[in-house]
């Protein structure tokens, strides 16, 4: 989808901006995407960094990072909750910066922001900024298609309570937070795996994809494999 653009959806993201930074189903699959990071990388680009919660613990494994938000309000927020010294927030939307920019990237990663954009061209404007052992990692929303994925979603809507409980410590979700999507999500469709794996063949050639319990799934494709 490329809705990146659209000023209605910019400003849904400028009022969620100022949402509390806490558990939820992208914060959920953090260890799992922090363990494909190598250590020791030069740069790490942080494609739609939000708040930049994920792009502090980055900084623990390279000498810079360069994180990118659509969102004015996502930037600022992040400069306050999360600034590093390694750290650079720009407020770029992700097609323009890579077709700037003169850098070459360790990693790529972006979370929750993919079905923002036009997924191939994206994909392949990462790939052209990798370095040459270079990785891109993703985590994105997904679309149910098969009998299996639908019972799987049944399961994770059943789960979900207990699992928010246990990281926040209620079950609902507060009014604010719950008034601050909704209007966000009309906007939004999603790629089903069988899609994702079509998309990921064009634009990068191979690629592990993985499909998560909580309603994500995610790329892991390494260059210098």
């Amino acid at each position: 989808m490329e809705n990146g653009h659209d000023i209605r959806v910019i400003k849904q993201f400028d009022t969620i901006a100022f949402l509390q930074d806490t558990w939820d189903h992208n914060q959920q699959y953090q260890k799992y995407l922090l363990q494909n990071i190598p250590q020791h990388c030069k740069c790490i680009l942080d494609v739609g960094c939000g708040t930049g919660e994920l792009t502090e613990k980055l900084s623990r494994y390279a000498h810079e990072i360069i994180a990118i938000d659509v969102s004015n309000n996502m930037v600022q927020e992040a400069q306050k909750r999360n600034a590093h010294e390694k750290v650079t927030y720009i407020n770029i939307a992700a097609e323009k910066y890579l077709e700037e920019t003169d850098k070459r990237f360790d990693v790529i990663i972006s979370v929750a922001a993919l079905h923002h954009m036009n997924e191939e061209r994206i994909l392949e404007a990462m790939k052209a900024k990798l370095t040459k052992k270079g990785k891109i990692v993703i985590l994105d929303l997904v679309k149910n298609e098969t009998v299996v994925e639908y019972v799987l979603s049944i399961l994770a809507t059943v789960v979900n309570p207990i699992i928010r409980f246990i990281m926040r410590g209620r079950i609902g979700i507060p009014k604010e937070e719950r008034e601050a999507w909704a209007g966000h999500f009309q906007y939004d469709t999603y790629l089903t795996i069988k899609e994702v794996k079509k998309i990921v063949t064009r634009a990068l050639g191979k690629g592990k994809i993985k499909r998560h319990f909580f309603w994500r799934y995610s790329i892991v494709y390494n260059q210098g494999a």
